[in-house]
């Protein structure tokens, strides 16, 4: 089998076309189900596709105010349902009914991209609990290697720009550091993989779904023969994380071997995928650690990254509450110079600053979940059925003024006093809800107070512009702004 060029891509839709009526025969089918209002939409096959990317914030403020906070639109060939403030927590409550990994994976298919059946990677939300249940031994290892990453990438002060690259540099290798352990965190060619692989895999996935307008799920087959036959990151970077680990899970077994009961465990995700990893003879599958490993990079470096670099965004733009955050960082340290996780907890002002940015920053739409059941009811008798989509509005929930107050969308920490960035709440819902809350949330909350503590002990940061840092949007998503932030060195105490 060949892959696709991209003049059969076009050939195959040109095709499409001419049965179009296969694309529409979920819409012509008449079902009995009392299903939420579907938006009446002007075009045929387009449905509201262009209307809703054109401007994702207004058009669904526009659906909510015709026909209420539970619609349903026809994008990308297929009916799609949204929810918002008052029923969007029953699709939480109803986790045998909505399947959060199902959803995903019609976006992003881990499983398939990297040859492995269904449901493969299910053990991942069980070790992220069991192995970062304890922060505290963690702490001085992530201040540690941020502070390295600090002082080689940035110095005694310059610009960086665009600052996400550089900050993914910088929260890669303290994640790293737990995950393959101390003889690879300083490795720069698998520091690069853990840096940039989310990233780079960005123009493969961003390929608008026009296959989907001919039949749907015909956009994701493509996209899987994409990856399975051409040279897309996950391959290179596979090649890179086996070659980097391979020699040193050989002389863990060895040590283990020779040293018997004297040997020291290393405490570090690697270990326990190497664990998990044996069969009856202790071979390890090398190829099963590689993986997951990915998979754990997938779920940390990137959406970290952003979060830490929004909130050096949030901090320029927001400099009324810079005093606070740098009298408390300073405060701190001057109690114990080796940060401790006490130390990380007693961040109080910092915290209520992380949780604003997560606020502010999440997507318009996101934690879509996939039917799972059939024809699943609401309180409000609205049915969904088996096999649709059904996303959270999650602006209309983190803009809510009977919550945030009449101004929603200006940054305001103090919405979160004794609200922890980690609890996810009724209005917050950054890391999800209920059991699918997201498992590594307490990890990279606490690697985001502590890089950010560290880059307050040593610079002032500013705009490199001296203009207040737009955000960047690309239709229902908030992205980091490619602005300069210039870092200049602080002339105090804390300065080495």
């Amino acid at each position: 089998m060949t892959m696709f060029s991209e003049f059969e891509y076009l050939h195959i839709f040109g095709l499409g076309l001419i049965v179009i009526f296969i694309g529409l025969r979920g819409l012509l089918q008449q079902k009995s189900l009392n299903e939420p209002p579907l938006v009446p939409y002007k075009y045929p096959i387009i449905g509201h596709t262009f209307e809703y990317y054109k401007d994702v914030p207004g058009f669904l403020k526009k659906c909510h105010e015709e026909y209420g906070e539970f619609f349903s639109l026809y994008i990308w060939g297929s009916v799609q349902t949204y929810v918002g403030n008052e029923l969007y927590h029953e699709i939480f409550k109803k986790n045998q009914d909505f399947d959060f990994h199902e959803a995903f994976s019609d976006v992003f298919p881990v499983d398939t991209f990297l040859n492995r059946p269904d449901n493969f990677f299910k053990p991942l939300v069980t070790y992220l609990k069991e192995f970062y249940n304890n922060l505290g031994r963690f702490t001085q290892t992530v201040e540690c290697e941020i502070v390295k990453t600090l002082d080689e990438l940035i110095g005694d002060g310059k610009v960086i720009q665009p600052p996400l690259k550089t900050i993914q540099q910088i929260i890669a290798r303290p994640i790293a550091a737990t995950i393959v352990g101390k003889e690879l965190c300083n490795d720069k060619e698998l520091l690069n993989t853990f840096a940039t692989i989310t990233a780079e895999l960005g123009p493969w996935l961003s390929i608008p779904p026009v296959l989907n307008f001919i039949y749907k799920g015909l956009h994701r087959k493509y996209i899987i023969l994409k990856f399975r036959y051409l040279n897309n990151p996950i391959k290179a970077h596979r090649k890179i994380i086996i070659a980097k680990i391979t020699p040193v899970i050989n002389q863990r077994l060895i040590d283990q071997n020779e040293l018997g009961n004297s040997w020291k465990r290393p405490d570090d995700v690697m270990q326990v995928l190497i664990e998990t990893s044996k069969d009856h003879e202790n071979n390890v599958d090398i190829g099963r650690v590689a993986d997951f490993i990915m998979c754990f990079i997938f779920g940390s470096v990137h959406n970290t990254s952003a979060t830490l670099a929004q909130g050096l965004c949030a901090y320029v733009n927001n400099p009324e509450y810079q005093k606070d955050l740098i009298d408390e960082a300073d405060r701190i340290h001057s109690e114990n110079e080796k940060l401790t996780f006490d130390g990380v907890h007693k961040m109080e002002k910092l915290d209520n600053f992380v949780k604003e940015i997560l606020r502010l920053n999440r997507h318009d739409v996101s934690l879509s979940h996939k039917a799972i059941s059939t024809n699943i009811v609401f309180s409000n008798g609205y049915q969904i059925p088996k096999g649709r989509i059904i996303h959270v509005i999650t602006r209309h929930i983190h803009y809510d003024p009977k919550t945030y107050g009449p101004n929603p969308e200006k940054f305001n920490p103090n919405h979160h006093i004794n609200s922890p960035a980690t609890r996810p709440e009724r209005n917050f819902l950054a890391f999800g809800m209920g059991k699918q809350a997201c498992p590594g949330r307490f990890f990279a909350v606490n690697e985001v107070k502590i890089a950010m503590h560290q880059i307050l002990l040593r610079y002032n940061i500013k705009s490199a512009s001296g203009k207040y840092i737009e955000q960047k949007r690309k239709g229902g998503f908030g992205l980091v702004s490619d602005d300069g932030l210039l870092f200049e060195i602080r002339k105090n105490k804390n300065n080495k």
